[in-house]
């Protein structure tokens, strides 16, 4: 019996040793992402936060706390998830209702937002910042008046609210109540001086009011206070617009652009002005600009098809009116100018179709005053705000490149998995891998990476005496298929893996290497510029011309071959399925791609690369709803691409 009750106390003794270990660890990596947070290092937050979720995962605070750095990062989906799961484990926790409600807004599910909103209110009916939130949803449900309301309701538990004065003041403007809008935005100021916001806003308010000098006023004191917000320099350009200045407005503009350089709206403006001007090269290249940050916005290619018109360069205007009509059917000023066109270029039947149709339009919308509307029901919601919408985000807030989905970068694939050499630390080992690198006492270790072997900053960490040192015959032709790999032999890397295939051992990392060189081998024939091996989103239109689907490519199939193969001898590996994946999306074999990276993620829920991947697959076939919640997973495992990717592409 004394025996028992002392194994008892032992086992207690660990037990509680453990939750100690496990308290530990939670508490250091919920500080670790809080500092993150505070230095607005979001994504780096995330993967701190899924350590401590790791090491406790009832807690709700990782959850929480993880939200808060997904919605930082413009990931609504996967924030509203993480609040969501912070619900369930602590259903009266007031800010988790109010974020995720904030969330929703984002995302336009108002009804869900006001849910949100109504209940956390419930629970604390004096919380200001829940009145001042349920407005703002209010707001964009275009209830003002409800929204007045609840800012009033803010308040009244706190009459010193800048915010609330300056939301009130906004919604007062669309009630057309613009001298009280004023006194609002005057209060907030008077409240808060250096409460830039709201000197932009009653300057924004004082352009509507006819008021210019007012609003250059408030215009250069916000300057004086943030002299690289590029928002007022925009709102500065529209002031000096309409005193007349059209070169400083254009400096303006163009001051807006150095600091916000995927900002469309200020390209297309500084077109409209330049095509004004009559300096057509300077709006030419500014409206292709445009087009490049938005290629599936009619006004781009509408305004751009004029300026073609006026240069005589008919192909071309043609074309952009072409592309108007397929984003956007019902537009009769397109099917109007391309009528002209065609009549210049002597295509008088097509000319004659063109006036048809828009006669059609005009016709429809004459017989009753509600068709006008049914014409853009088709186009209604988030694909209407895409072909009308330039993005304007006025990244003011991002000037030293904080924030992780304002990076321009160019967005593509990321590249196949290989077996190599590696010296850092890495999770992409399998138990053979780790017991060759022990076995063979490798200087560093054999582990599944992505490496551009290309790249000049590239550093290979294979050598003669590491290769030499492999007690191993089979060990030693591996790390030489790699050594060939890596200085581009491909016909003697292929050769030496190809022999080692078979292997009971190596077979399936020389697989997956072979198939890596079949690849690049392939693409080498075609190397002095006819193929492109990146599939990019944006392949399918560029500058208003469709993809060629035609279009020359590697023959990829000895080394789709390959891996097929290697895969019956493993299936469940995850790095084979995704280099499949790779190679189908190359042979642009779209759904088959998105089927193996499916498996791969199978196989691995933490391959982020294959989630990564799939995610672009989608945006690139349209599915845009699937892409998001691919991108939100790619990034909560550290991917910082996808959300840049879910910034320009998913909403």
């Amino acid at each position: 019996m004394r025996k028992i009750l002392t194994i008892l106390a032992f086992l207690l003794a660990m037990t509680s040793a453990h939750e100690v270990k496990a308290q530990y660890n939670h508490k250091h990596y919920i500080l670790m992402g809080r500092i993150d947070l505070s230095n607005q290092d979001f994504s780096e937050a995330i993967q701190n936060f899924n350590v401590a979720i790791l090491a406790k995962p009832n807690d709700f605070e990782g959850y929480f706390l993880r939200g808060i750095a997904k919605y930082s990062l413009s990931d609504y989906n996967g924030a509203v998830d993480d609040f969501t799961r912070t619900i369930e484990l602590h259903p009266l926790y007031v800010r988790a209702y109010q974020y995720r409600g904030i969330a929703n807004d984002n995302l336009s599910n108002y009804s869900s937002a006001m849910d949100d909103f109504h209940y956390a209110i419930s629970i604390d009916p004096y919380n200001e910042e829940l009145h001042l939130a349920s407005g703002s949803t209010l707001m964009h449900m275009n209830d003002y008046h409800n929204a007045i309301a609840e800012f009033d309701t803010a308040l009244f538990i706190n009459s010193d609210n800048s915010n609330a004065l300056i939301s009130r003041g906004i919604a007062k403007r669309y009630i057309n109540d613009l001298d009280g809008a004023v006194k609002d935005l005057d209060l907030a100021v008077h409240n808060d001086f250096f409460n830039v916001e709201a000197v932009i806003r009653r300057g924004m308010i004082e352009i509507e009011r006819e008021n210019y000098e007012a609003a250059m006023r408030d215009f250069n004191d916000a300057l004086k206070m943030d002299g690289e917000n590029p928002f007022v320099y925009f709102n500065r350009a529209v002031a000096y617009l309409n005193l007349g200045d059209t070169t400083a407005a254009l400096n303006d503009y163009e001051k807006v652009n150095r600091l916000d350089q995927r900002n469309a709206l200020t390209y297309f403006n500084r077109a409209v002005i330049y095509s004004v001007l009559g300096e057509y090269d300077v709006a030419l290249a500014l409206y292709n600009k445009t087009i490049e940050i938005n290629p599936n916005n009619i006004y781009g290619y509408f305004n751009r098809g004029i300026l073609y018109y006026r240069l005589e360069m008919w192909d071309a205007a043609e074309e952009d009116f072409t592309t108007v009509i397929g984003l956007f059917p019902d537009f009769i000023d397109a099917w109007v100018n391309r009528a002209a066109v065609r009549f210049e270029k002597n295509d008088i039947k097509g000319a004659e179709t063109d006036r048809y149709h828009a006669r059609e339009i005009m016709a429809f919308v004459s017989e009753k005053e509600a068709n006008i509307d049914s014409l853009y029901s088709q186009y209604a919601g988030k694909n209407y705000d895409k072909i009308i919408n330039f993005e304007s985000d006025f990244v003011n807030g991002d000037r030293q490149g904080l924030f992780t989905q304002f990076a321009d970068i160019t967005i593509a694939p990321f590249k196949n998995y290989v077996v190599n050499i590696v010296t850092d630390k890495t999770p992409h080992v399998d138990v053979t891998l780790s017991q060759l690198s022990e076995t063979e006492i490798l200087d560093g270790s054999l582990a599944y990476v992505i490496v551009d072997m290309r790249d000049e900053n590239y550093v290979s960490n294979i050598n003669d005496s590491l290769i030499n040192h492999a007690t191993d015959e089979s060990v030693r032709r591996f790390l030489t298929g790699l050594y060939n790999m890596e200085v581009g032999n491909y016909q003697r890397g292929i050769d030496i893996f190809s022999t080692l295939v078979g292997n009971p051992t190596l077979g399936v990392y020389a697989g997956i290497n072979l198939a890596a060189m079949l690849c690049a081998k392939a693409e080498l024939v075609l190397v002095d510029g006819s193929y492109d091996n990146s599939v990019f989103i944006t392949q399918k239109r560029v500058s208003g011309k469709t993809y060629n689907q035609t279009q020359e490519m590697p023959d990829y199939s000895e080394a789709a071959a390959v891996l097929e193969t290697a895969l019956q001898k493993d299936r469940r590996n995850a790095y084979l399925w995704y280099d499949l994946g790779n190679i189908h999306l190359q042979m642009k074999e779209y759904q088959r791609a998105i089927d193996d990276y499916t498996m791969a993620v199978k196989y691995d829920l933490h391959l982020a690369e294959a989630y990564y991947n799939r995610a672009l697959t989608m945006l690139f076939l349209g599915e845009s709803a699937k892409a998001e919640k691919d991108l939100s997973k790619a990034g909560e495992l550290g991917i910082k691409e996808a959300y840049v990717v879910m910034r320009r592409f998913a909403k």
